[in-house]
């Protein structure tokens, strides 16, 4: 379900990429339908994500990007010379996770590893075959907290993301992962390590 809380009416467009953010896209196989919607003012619309069976990977999931491309109406009263119209495309992660994959977010936490490469550097690997949503990481160590410095934090299935933070890693440590689960809950998961 989508909803329009302004309060005009807006024509919305919608679609599913790699992420590229244009309707382009070729070689997707999901579509969006209706792929072009009116709403008026606080609106409610379904917009309904058919799949069509082109074979993906069974031993692991799949990422494309909903898109939500929303055009406000030209303001034909305003008598000013200079107008902008702005446009906005929000685009929301979608998973395509074969039946073959049993596995939750809150069970390959645990499995994921994380060691420091550099001074200021984790490399984290995670060995699942699910896409983890990790929103937030803090190295936690006796006298305090370090931050990251990534603003990309999603953690590929079977693949390694490196952490770059703002201090240096002590040698005794632990590393806080906030992460978003299947329902949408943020919960936080703490790996220990030494080194």
């Amino acid at each position: 379900m989508l909803a329009n809380t302004n309060a005009y009416p807006v024509i919305v467009q919608t679609w599913i990429d790699n992420g590229e953010g244009t309707p382009d896209a070729k070689s997707i196989p999901f579509v969006s339908v209706p792929p072009v919607l009116r709403f008026e003012p606080q609106g409610i619309k379904g917009v309904r994500i058919i799949y069509n069976h082109t074979m993906l990977p069974s031993n692991r999931e799949s990422l494309f990007w909903f898109n939500i491309y929303e055009i406000p109406p030209e303001n034909k009263d305003d008598t000013r010379e200079n107008n902008v119209l702005v446009t906005m495309n929000t685009q929301i992660k979608l998973f395509y996770r074969p039946a073959e994959v049993h596995i939750t977010p809150e069970e390959a936490m645990p499995k994921v590893t994380c060691l420091r490469t550099d001074t200021r550097m984790l490399q984290c690997h995670n060995p699942s075959p699910i896409h983890l949503s990790v929103i937030g990481a803090k190295i936690h160590y006796v006298s305090g907290s370090i931050g990251v410095l990534n603003t990309d934090l999603l953690m590929k299935p079977l693949a390694s993301n490196t952490l770059n933070f703002i201090r240096d890693i002590p040698d005794v440590f632990s590393v806080e992962l906030r992460y978003v689960n299947d329902t949408g809950e943020q919960t936080t998961y703490t790996l220990k390590t030494d080194k």
